[in-house]
């Protein structure tokens, strides 16, 4: 994805605006730090600075249990030692 823009006076810098759509298709949002270099050939890369895991709070109502409630898996045959390749349990009939 590429998009135009144009390159503006802010303060004592000089800024690109980067529309929402191109930072949200590489996982980035305002407030991100990013690390912004250039190749021998010229190119201007902006590189993610990583990040710890961002928590993200489950909907009100939604506790581990509730996730796999209703879950019933399969049993699985002693004689086989790995799973066949055939879905089980509640997959089955997820997909069903």
């Amino acid at each position: 994805m590429s998009v135009a823009t144009n390159i503006a006076s802010w303060g004592n810098s000089e800024a690109v605006r980067i529309p929402k759509s191109l930072l949200r298709s590489v996982g980035l949002s305002a407030g991100d730090s990013v690390r912004i270099g250039t190749t021998e050939r010229g190119i201007i890369e902006i590189t993610p600075i990583k990040r710890e895991h961002r928590r993200v709070q489950p909907k009100r109502g939604i506790t581990f249990d509730s996730l796999f409630e209703g879950y019933k898996p399969a049993r699985q045959n002693a004689a086989a030692p790995w799973p066949t390749d055939d879905m089980l349990g509640a997959e089955l009939e997820a997909w069903s």
